[in-house]
């Protein structure tokens, strides 16, 4: 079974389109992650239990010592006292009962008519009842001597015991009286009771009334002593081994306690955990895509542009990445300040001018990002470096936005310069956000290697920069700059030649590069362009009206067939001229789809005129290929309609306007721009600026007269 040809095609363009950008994208993010697999790996330490650490050992991440935290938390439960309660209402409450008691006594001893006199069976049935009343009480344990006192006392006796046990219950429980205590207070009130106006019975009553009836009103509260130690717990903070703290210092004897931490950041760990290698990988996803992401995006916003640049991009950031893994292995050097020697802005300084501002800042945030981690794992205090992420971002970030837009090379003073300040001032503002120490030795070589960087991403952009021009054939801004220098060999070719053709490119240059511009496409390519491309002029240059300055036309000499044939092949002497100065491709292709297969219309006419059969149309028109790009699409307009104004006698604004409409429509009529990615809209949109354009060229002036007097004014 064999694929039809639309169909292979199709195959192939899918394997050279979306296929190798993620091949590409796989490699570079396979190349990041290799780059960075060092801040997972076991940071294992050569320590050892009770011997002399040899360096000091710092933790590599946040954590949370849970061990030490839990012995905290232990300490301060141990350290809350118990909480106790105080029941000041206990002491009323303990006399109300021994006024019922007493009540209960008198009323039982009225109504059995108990005296000192009664019979024994009588008080036994007293007892008994006065017992069988309090049985509900909790107070209800006196013995049957203090009953038998206390009911055979006479009524003066018994309410004079009952207003001493109140007085004597009340007083003792006025004040906190804890468990430990109550026998102290008991004995104490015992020992108050007024003796005079007491027989030793009623005495022995109330001793023992008052001992069951004085009791704790302070006691331990279980539920509040609880909440209070949970409430400290609760109230002690987590003990965290903080990013960077040392946690074994040099000299020291290694404990059990400095193993215990140092497993637990992770600097001594016997076992593999895949963990931290599938964050890694998360990590690096995250930078890839928004890698793949720009470079999609300038790939749908200049659709010209061939799959090499997605080579361009990869080898640029990872390369880049690669030079900081480098230098962060110079950072291990006892040479202070060596690690701000990284010219990251080279990267950002080249992807600007091969690619877009857009794309340069980006890649200096990622590529900031990427060195933060990388020069982490290089220090073995931490996964990111903070203070090394910021200074590359501001000084890839510089490389981004110094370049003007037009400047042909970054100049070494100036863009050097202005990143070198920047750096400076970042690394200067850090040493003082982080309260280092300035030292003469340290904190100049931290200085000056950081100014160093800046003019070294400079020499390297400068140097690179060709090597990325020639190795990719690419047509980048400042190549396109160095091509409209009026002194190139072509350019000066063009005006010794063909001075009318020159002085004609430079006008279709200024129309096309304000069109191009207008509709988002390279103003500057089309206006590189518009200079070369009628350089195949320069090798029949008397054969073009604007070269014929002595007013001798050659072409009234020959036949229309052969100044067709001459006309004719000049984009394509010109591309084969192009060629030679191994000039880049899309200058070529625009010069030799400049006419397209458009009709060489007074050649055409005048053959018609003087043949007595029919000519075919096809014979007097360009061979094409019609234009394939919006730059090369406005730049034929320009040229045809520049030609077109140029040959009108006393233009006007109103006689140019109808001019640059009927050329419009003859082109779209004639479809020149079918096989072209511009719109009508942009037509439209190229077809107003080039009118404007030519309308502050030939705008009407002030005719002065042929000769002015100047009349003489006497002074007064």
């Amino acid at each position: 079974m064999t694929l039809s040809i639309p169909l292979k095609q199709k195959i192939k363009k899918f394997a050279l389109t979306y296929l190798t950008d993620w091949g590409i994208v796989l490699i570079v993010g396979l190349i990041l992650y290799g780059l960075m697999i060092g801040s997972v790996l076991p940071k294992n330490t050569n320590v050892k239990l009770h011997e002399i650490a040899t360096v000091d050992l710092q933790s590599p991440i946040d954590t949370v010592d849970t061990e030490a935290t839990s012995a905290k938390k232990q300490e301060a439960i141990g350290s809350t006292p118990s909480a106790y309660a105080y029941n000041k209402n206990l002491g009323m409450i303990q006399v109300e009962k021994v006024g019922d008691l007493f009540d209960t006594i008198s009323a039982v001893k009225k109504e059995n008519k108990i005296s000192s006199d009664s019979a024994q069976q009588d008080i036994d049935a007293a007892i008994a009842s006065v017992k069988s009343r309090l049985a509900d009480s909790s107070d209800a344990h006196l013995s049957n001597t203090t009953l038998i006192s206390l009911i055979t006392a006479s009524g003066n006796d018994l309410q004079i015991a009952e207003d001493i046990a109140s007085t004597s219950i009340y007083e003792a429980m006025n004040d906190k009286v804890g468990w430990n205590d109550l026998e102290r207070v008991q004995n104490k009130a015992a020992a108050s009771l007024p003796s005079s106006v007491l027989n030793d019975e009623t005495r022995r009553a109330l001793n023992e009334i008052l001992d069951a009836y004085i009791t704790a009103n302070y006691s331990f509260d279980a539920n509040a002593t609880k909440q209070n130690k949970q409430e400290a717990a609760r109230n002690v903070d987590n003990v965290v081994i903080h990013q960077g703290e040392v946690l074994v210092k040099k000299g020291e004897l290694v404990t059990n306690d400095m193993i215990r931490q140092l497993k637990l950041v992770g600097l001594i760990d016997d076992h593999f955990n895949i963990i931290p290698f599938v964050g890694l990988l998360l990590f690096t996803g995250f930078i890839t895509f928004a890698f793949w992401f720009e470079y999609k995006r300038f790939k749908e916003k200049h659709p010209t542009y061939s799959i090499k640049f997605i080579y361009i991009y990869a080898i640029i950031f990872a390369g880049a990445a690669a030079i900081l893994k480098l230098c962060s292995y110079l950072r291990l050097t006892e040479l202070s300040g060596i690690g701000f020697l990284i010219p990251l802005a080279m990267a950002s300084l080249i992807i600007r001018i091969l690619l877009s501002e857009r794309i340069a800042i980006v890649s200096g945030i990622l590529l900031a990002i990427v060195g933060s981690v990388i020069f982490g794992i290089s220090t073995k205090a931490a996964i990111f470096d903070a203070p090394m992420g910021i200074y590359l971002f501001f000084s890839s970030l510089t490389g981004a936005l110094v370049l003007k837009k037009r400047q042909a090379r970054p100049k070494m003073i100036r863009n050097g310069g202005l990143i070198a300040l920047v750096n400076v001032l970042v690394v200067l503002a850090l040493l003082m956000f982080q309260n280092t120490p300035f030292t003469p030795v340290g904190t100049g070589l931290s200085l000056g290697f950081a100014a160093l960087s800046g003019f070294l991403s400079v020499i390297l952009t400068n140097g690179l920069m060709p090597l990325f021009e020639t190795g990719f054939a690419i047509l980048s801004p400042i190549r396109l700059i160095e091509l409209s220098n009026p002194n190139h060999p072509l350019l000066r070719k063009i005006l010794i030649e063909a001075p009318g053709t020159y002085h004609h490119s430079v006008m279709v240059a200024n129309l096309a590069e304000r069109a191009c511009e207008v509709i988002g496409a390279n103003g500057l390519l089309a206006r590189v362009a518009a200079y070369y491309h009628d350089v195949g002029k320069t090798k029949r240059p008397k054969f073009f009206v604007e070269n014929q300055l002595n007013g001798v036309n050659p072409h009234d000499k020959i036949s229309p067939q052969l100044s067709r044939t001459i006309i004719v092949s000049h984009p394509y002497d010109g591309a084969d001229i192009l060629r030679h100065y191994r000039m880049p491709k899309e200058i070529i292709d625009i010069a030799e789809q400049h006419h397209g297969t458009t009709l060489l219309k007074y050649f055409y006419v005048k053959a018609q005129e003087l043949s007595e059969t029919p000519i075919d149309e096809s014979e007097f028109r360009y061979p094409g290929p019609k234009v394939q790009t919006k730059e090369a699409a406005v730049v034929e307009l320009a040229d045809s309609i520049e030609a077109a104004v140029r040959a009108m006698k006393k233009p006007n604004p109103v006689k140019v306007n109808n001019l640059v409409k009927s050329i419009f429509n003859a082109r779209l009529s004639d479809g020149q721009f079918d096989e072209c990615s511009i719109t009508l809209k942009e037509l439209k949109s190229v077809e107003k600026s080039i009118d404007e354009t030519l309308r502050g060229v030939y705008h009407s002036r002030i005719e002065y007269p042929k000769d002015l007097k100047m009349k003489k004014v006497n002074p007064k």
